[in-house]
């Protein structure tokens, strides 16, 4: 018989919670200190390269809807044919930043969805149907050997650079297929075999198995799977655009390549790979929100040591 009181273990929990919630608030605080610091710095030393933070801010914002600035650049880097001549219609692409961004947006996580769908159906299908799993792991261990990056050129060169969203959202739906392929098969490993075994003693068929115990088993491992995809897509879908595409956050990155030398190209292209990276970071704190709802289960049990 235990003397510890079911109250006091809740308590501990509450209060451990509290503590991490604070010293998360701490560290994350001390390293945008940090960056920013360290960005103000080479921003002195090395002014070519380095815009000072407030500069790369200033020219986001004064660029991100609709500025003549923004217009003339586009037609000195022939990126927009229809400014180049004069009673031209004026595509809204070529008036700012913010239908670009939001395209890179939209496309990254189409892809990331569709590859979540299409890898969960094939790892998860496998536990049900093995012919499955003889089939798709050959091919996916054959291409996951080789880095993603090597299959950018060719789905550029496949779908052309005209077709933005076949060439982004199909390497993406192919690169997070094959991740979340893996994650939900490692997952499916790694719950005990004790389990499965009890399931059977209770009668449970491989369906049913599958149902109540593989399902939401695997869910906090594939959670975490999708994290590490989605992070990944980011910088994937840029780097589809910066080799030809014409339209996203990559594009305009690429475009900025005419402007080397220029007071404003180091602002233009630290303010773009810094709102990638500020939006992937608000994304995957999202999806963090999302999952500790979804395992909320799971994460009770590892705080009260269970």
């Amino acid at each position: 018989m235990t003397t510890t009181d079911v109250l006091d273990v809740r308590a501990k929990a509450r209060r451990d919670k509290r503590k991490r919630q604070s010293l998360f608030i701490l560290y994350l605080t001390l390293g945008i200190a940090i960056f920013l610091g360290v960005w103000q710095v080479l921003s002195v030393w090395f002014p070519l390269y380095f815009p000072s933070p407030l500069g790369a801010v200033r020219h986001f914002t004064d660029n991100l809807m609709t500025s003549e600035w923004t217009r003339r650049w586009f037609a000195h880097a022939n990126a927009c044919p229809a400014l180049i001549g004069s009673g031209a219609d004026i595509p809204p692409y070529c008036s700012g930043y913010v239908l670009h961004l939001l395209v890179t947006t939209r496309n990254i996580l189409i892809g990331a969805a569709l590859g979540t769908i299409l890898g969960l159906a094939a790892g998860l299908g496998s536990l049900v149907f093995p012919k499955i799993a003889e089939v798709f792991t050959p091919v996916a261990s054959f291409f996951g050997t080789a880095p993603i990056f090597i299959a950018a050129p060719f789905f550029v060169i496949w779908f052309g650079v005209d077709v933005a969203l076949l060439t982004t959202v199909g390497l993406i739906t192919f690169y997070t297929t094959l991740l979340m392929y893996f994650f939900s098969r490692r997952a499916a490993e790694n719950i005990p075999v004790g389990i499965i075994e009890s399931a059977l003693t209770l009668g449970g068929t491989p369906r049913s198995i599958f149902r109540w115990v593989y399902m939401p088993g695997t869910v906090p491992e594939i959670a975490g799977g999708f994290r590490i995809a989605l992070a990944g897509a980011w910088g994937l879908g840029v780097l589809v655009e910066v080799l030809g595409i014409q339209r996203g956050g990559g594009f305009l990155i690429a475009m900025w390549r005419f402007g080397v030398g220029l007071v404003e190209w180091p602002a233009a292209v630290v303010a773009l790979i810094t709102f990638f990276g500020v939006l992937a970071v608000i994304v995957d704190g999202i999806l963090v929100v999302g999952i500790r709802f979804l395992t909320r289960w799971a994460e009770s049990g590892r705080r009260l040591g269970l």
